[in-house]
């Protein structure tokens, strides 16, 4: 079920992409993204602490340019190479919205978000389903620089009447 609703959800986001006529105008806004990247990452515990990690990235343009794909790794304790997730990103000059999908390697979390570009910083609000249940999440991207960014995720599986602040966060640095 979670995989076809995946499918159904890239096929939404990449339909409102006119690859052959449409301006990259507003997308270009996040070509800072492109290229590869380390995060220096923590994410939140049951018991309130945190736990640390570094993930790496690869973020490339597809669909003519139109669209983003980030794929994200990390080692684990035998120095093997793991599949983490993908994001796929994309900006609907329709609705003046920035539109993102990402989801975890086995799928067990898929997160539907929409945002926008407002004072420097990325917002980006969504909705999805893990092994816990639905939850709503905030998302923003700040303190940009061409080799160097912060991201923020926030998360409530209540409908947004608690926050657990900071539920996955990172600093990227640029490696390539």
């Amino acid at each position: 079920m979670k995989s076809k609703k995946f499918a159904i959800t890239l096929i939404i986001i990449l339909s409102n992409l006119n690859a052959f006529g449409q301006n990259r105008g507003a997308f270009s806004e996040m070509d800072f993204l492109q290229g590869e990247w380390k995060f220096e990452a923590k994410s939140l515990l049951l018991d309130g602490s945190y736990q640390y990690q570094e993930f790496y990235s690869k973020v490339e343009l597809i669909h003519n340019g139109l669209a983003h794909k980030d794929d994200f790794h990390f080692k684990d304790q035998n120095g093997n190479w793991v599949i983490y997730g993908s994001t796929i990103r994309s900006y609907d000059s329709k609705s003046g919205r920035w539109k993102m999908l990402w989801y975890n390697y086995n799928l067990s979390s898929i997160t539907e978000m929409t945002g926008e570009f407002k004072d420097g910083k990325f917002y980006f609000n969504g909705k999805g389903t893990d092994e816990k249940g639905e939850y709503i999440e905030k998302i923003v991207f700040y303190n940009i620089e061409e080799d160097r960014y912060n991201w923020k995720n926030d998360k409530s599986y209540d409908g947004g009447n608690t926050w657990m602040k900071e539920f996955f966060s990172y600093t990227a640095t640029r490696i390539k």
